[in-house]
């Protein structure tokens, strides 16, 4: 078998002396991080929060482009692919990255449904708490740990700031319902999905470690996405490979390698099945 080679999209990690598992700042035509576009094509390992606070700005998370008008949030998960590529002048954010200890269920699973719709507008009411809560942690952030009980302090108002973005975005979707046991479900599969897809490609293995059937696991799963589980399992996978195609240099046999197929023919064949293209033809097709 050919030697694995690792994936070449970048991965940001939070530093290691970070004492609290957390950076906020704003950024604006002032700052030195006023240009992200040096960043490129990307992945952290720790949640990201973007509160547009005026003009515009367009970036690729995935391979979708957004495009964000302030006031407006933006949460991106961890793993997730992302590129700052351009905004107007006048561009400013609040940018906070947070470890992922920090962000609570069920905060998190909320997160991991709504990670897919980018941007989504503020109503005055909530700019003005979003924008009043980033104040306050920049505040008690760049005290460190001059004040009484710094960490619990920042951990809890990091606590209370998801709580009000998974609010934003449960909002937005128009769901105030309290979740049912097969949204948790389904939701707790889509989490075991992000962190076992290169290993774990069979429904019954997803249904074995929930210590549910595997008939009634899809049937959850599709009362409340519209597909099945085999259907996540492939586009789980095929996002992830078209990540790779798009931002990495990895062969197609490497890309293959890399998200757990030993046959790099057979993932190929899948891959135009799910995505209706060769993964050459993606390539091709989506770099020019």
């Amino acid at each position: 078998m050919p030697v694995r080679r690792k994936t070449e999209i970048p991965i940001h990690r939070l530093d290691k002396e970070n004492p609290v598992g957390l950076k906020i700042h704003a950024i604006d035509s002032t700052k030195p991080y006023a240009d992200a576009r040096a960043y490129g094509a990307h992945r952290d390992d720790h949640y990201v929060f973007i509160l547009f606070i005026k003009g515009t700005c367009c970036m690729r998370i995935d391979t979708q482009l957004h495009h964000a008008a302030a006031p407006a949030l933006l949460s991106i998960l961890p793993g997730q692919v992302h590129q700052y590529l351009t905004s107007s002048d006048d561009a400013g954010v609040w940018f906070m990255a947070a470890d992922s200890l920090l962000v609570g269920e069920p905060f998190q699973s909320l997160l991991n449904e709504v990670a897919h719709i980018g941007p989504v507008p503020l109503t005055p009411g909530q700019f003005a708490s979003m924008e009043g809560m980033c104040n306050v942690l920049s505040r008690q952030f760049e005290a460190a740990d001059t004040v009484p009980y710094y960490k619990p302090v920042i951990h809890s108002l990091v606590t209370a700031f998801t709580g009000m973005v998974a609010g934003v975005f449960k909002e937005y979707m128009g769901s105030d319902k309290q979740v049912q046991r097969g949204a948790a479900i389904t939701s707790t599969f889509r989490q075991l999905l992000a962190a076992h897809y290169k290993t774990m490609k069979s429904p019954a293995d997803y249904a074995a470690r929930l210590n549910l059937s595997l008939s009634y696991l899809n049937e959850t799963v599709k009362i409340h996405t519209g597909f099945p589980v085999s259907y996540w399992i492939q586009q789980e996978t095929m996002m992830e490979a078209r990540r790779l195609l798009y931002y990495s240099q990895l062969s197609i046999k490497e890309v293959a390698y890399e998200l757990g197929y030993d046959d790099p023919t057979y993932f190929s064949r899948l891959f135009k099945k799910v995505v209706d293209l060769t993964p050459g033809e993606y390539r091709k097709n989506h770099r020019e």
